[in-house]
């Protein structure tokens, strides 16, 4: 992911860094306007040690501070933002590692289930595990992991669930019929944006 500088420059660095690009042309500025009013220069003179030392003054006094303030604030400035770098890259990092280990956590339930349902098709510890991982899944911001639960939910826990059979009602265990309404509307979103790419498609290759 490209880093954004622009994005991530809070305001006030903004703002002292325009205030201090002002305070730089002031000497820029009266190099020029005494350079323009003082110094003349003939294209067959002469210029002695002397002048040249006072030339290299003149313009080494006036351009002296522009430059190490603009030296300053460019080294402020990138190891600002490279500390910012590192500081997201971290929390990146750390972000994956959390998003990996609750996906480990979650393929361990949905192993349980699945070995329940083996054993007997539909039942209540079947539904008890869906509803809590159903609760865990719908608690994360990782919309994988109600498709991923969805790969175990077969027709007799479904027909469970419904209350089908008259032993099961929605009430027992709401997370997993709320988890079920929510496969529902995740795989009605990517059935559009399917529809849509291709679609989209079409039309490029008309």
């Amino acid at each position: 992911m490209r880093y954004d500088y622009s994005k991530n420059t809070p305001s006030w660095m903004k703002w002292a860094l325009g205030l201090a690009a002002l305070l730089a042309i002031v000497p820029v500025s009266n190099l020029v306007f005494l350079g323009i009013r003082n110094l003349r220069f003939a294209y067959t003179g002469e210029i002695g040690l002397t002048g040249l030392g006072q030339l290299g003054d003149f313009f080494g006094g006036h351009t002296a501070a522009f430059a190490g303030a603009t030296s300053l604030a460019v080294v402020l400035f990138f190891t600002f933002h490279q500390a910012r770098q590192q500081s997201q890259f971290f929390v990146t990092q750390q972000e994956d590692a959390a998003k990996h280990s609750q996906r480990e956590f979650f393929l361990q339930g949905i192993n349980l289930i699945t070995q329940w349902d083996i054993a007997s098709p539909g039942c209540d510890q079947c539904l008890r595990l869906l509803d809590y991982y159903g609760r865990v899944a719908l608690n994360s911001e990782d919309r994988e992991l109600p498709l991923m639960l969805n790969t175990v939910i077969t027709a007799k826990i479904r027909e469970n669930l419904q209350g089908q059979n008259g032993s099961f009602k929605r009430t027992n265990y709401p997370y997993a019929i709320e988890v079920m309404e929510r496969i529902a509307e995740l795989r009605k979103e990517d059935g559009l944006a399917s529809k849509l790419k291709l679609s989209g498609r079409k039309d490029d290759a008309t």
